[in-house]
């Protein structure tokens, strides 16, 4: 093979490459496999069920318009009125990081002391098929 069919080759197998990678991250993307995700849970305390949700509900409009920021939704356990989850998907770990220390954040942590039952829980989850 000749050094210019070699260059040839050695370009042309790279570029395949790139494509590739970059159709693989598109099909992941497309199957709902990209992102990554967190499910949280949120008890209130017996009768503070309507004072979490009036809590619960303007923070998740909030950060449903984030930037990064997939899907956000607040969902409550129809048989358990005042236990709520979260189901959240964010572009990567960086954006939730990004999340963290916003305003609406800092703003509703302490508001929670008085109206949970137990302190939140978080599932930080990747996904292995189409969420």
């Amino acid at each position: 093979m000749s050094a210019f069919n070699r260059r040839t080759f050695v370009q042309t197998a790279a570029l395949g490459s790139l494509l590739t990678s970059i159709l693989a991250a598109s099909s992941a993307e497309a199957a709902g496999q990209a992102g990554y995700f967190v499910i949280a849970e949120v008890v209130a305390k017996p009768g503070k069920a309507d004072e979490l949700r009036a809590l619960l509900v303007p923070f998740a409009e909030k950060s449903r318009t984030e930037p990064g920021c997939q899907v956000y939704a607040l969902l409550e356990v129809l048989a358990e009125p005042g236990r709520f989850l979260t189901y959240e998907r964010w572009t990567d770990k960086a954006a939730l990081e990004v999340h963290m220390p916003t305003p609406h954040l800092k703003e509703l942590v302490p508001k929670l002391d008085t109206v949970l039952a137990k302190p939140f829980t978080q599932l930080f989850l990747s996904a292995l098929t189409g969420a």
